[in-house]
């Protein structure tokens, strides 16, 4: 078994432990998937890639690339912080999306952004964010990420 999808079922069994039917898994040739109900998180694993993911942002992270451990502790963090997502609006159109993560000490890091290349640019721009309350707290499961990681 490749470390990227041993470090993804580590990681699933945590997560199930803790959040139980919450969890929805599945497979499609030869590609894992976690989700969770009620949020737009989800990860997987193919390859030898681990890929964590907020809604249609997502961040590829592998042995390959050196950042496998930086893939498991944004996981963690976007379980365990609060998520802005700031879309940007032209007519009906969500023509960018931002998501950051908020940590406790009021610092933010951009995670990701997604855009179309054709939208209605002649409107006016509507700028609306949302702030997602974390889904677990760090201290319920801080053992168990330090041992995944290690």
């Amino acid at each position: 078994m490749k470390l990227n999808e041993s470090k993804f079922n580590e990681i699933q069994n945590l997560l199930k432990l803790k959040l139980g039917d919450r969890i929805m898994c599945s497979e499609d040739h030869g590609t894992k998937y976690l989700q969770i109900k009620d949020t737009e998180f989800w990860i997987s694993t193919e390859f030898n890639e681990l890929v964590v993911g907020i809604g249609l942002n997502h961040t590829h992270f592998s042995e390959e690339y050196g950042n496998l451990d930086d893939g498991i502790i944004q996981a963690f963090d976007l379980l365990t912080n609060k998520v802005k997502t700031t879309k940007f609006i032209k007519g009906k159109t969500i023509f960018k999306t931002i998501i950051e993560i908020e940590y406790s000490n009021s610092k933010t890091l951009n995670i990701g952004q997604t855009g179309l290349l054709i939208f209605p640019f002649w409107k006016k721009t509507k700028i609306e964010t949302t702030i997602t309350n974390p889904i677990m707290t760090k201290k319920e499961i801080e053992n168990e990420v330090n041992n995944i990681i290690n």
